[in-house]
């Protein structure tokens, strides 16, 4: 995870430190795409010690972006994802996200045909049973990210961003946990989307 984070700051700043245009009109208008999800989860301030592998989804978002001068990028994003598993490394039956929501707004820099971003949001995710681990049930809180999209044409673009998750389960779902339990989950996504 630490090494595609790495892998993503510097094809940012080699992107930037090419491109010699700089025009933020490109990018406004509605998009939507297809993405995957490499997702690591975890459990914080809880007393479930099983660990989880990481788990890969797929999924669909769609939004508008706003050009702000000739270089800043404003714009509001939704998504949709799921059901990714996790595997357990104590062969218990996988913790499952059965499905996925957020909504964001996003913030960026353009220069040619690159844009380096930053999102805030909120996220929504209802988890699976799994034996010594929860019962179904449903966690929500703040995600944000950076990353960067690349126009390949003026319709398509190709992105790869990091965000990070923290959220709060529903009382009594995860086995054995307080009141201050939470849910953490890393994820590195890569997206096509059209532009129209």
């Amino acid at each position: 995870m630490r090494l595609t984070i790495s892998a993503l700051a510097l094809t940012a700043v080699f992107s930037v430190s090419a491109a010699s245009a700089q025009d933020a009109a490109r990018w406004t208008g509605f998009y939507a795409g297809f993405a995957t999800n490499i997702i690591a989860p975890e459990f914080d301030n809880s007393p479930i010690a099983t660990p989880l592998q990481e788990g890969t989804g797929f999924g669909f978002y769609g939004g508008y972006n706003y050009a702000m001068g000739s270089n800043f990028v404003v714009g509001a994003e939704v998504g949709v994802s799921g059901p990714v598993a996790f595997q357990t490394v104590l062969g218990n039956p996988d913790f499952e996200f059965d499905n996925m929501l957020n909504a964001r707004i996003r913030g960026g820099y353009a220069i040619g045909s690159a844009m380096v971003y930053g999102s805030l949001g909120y996220q929504v995710v209802n988890y699976g049973a799994a034996a010594g681990i929860s019962t179904s049930g449903s966690a929500d809180g703040l995600v944000y990210g950076i990353g960067m999209e690349m126009l390949l044409t003026d319709t398509v673009s190709v992105r790869i961003d990091y965000t990070s998750t923290h959220m709060n389960p529903e009382a009594g779902t995860l086995i054995g946990a307080g009141g201050n339990d939470q849910i953490d989950a890393n994820a590195i996504g890569l997206g096509v989307a059209l532009h129209f």
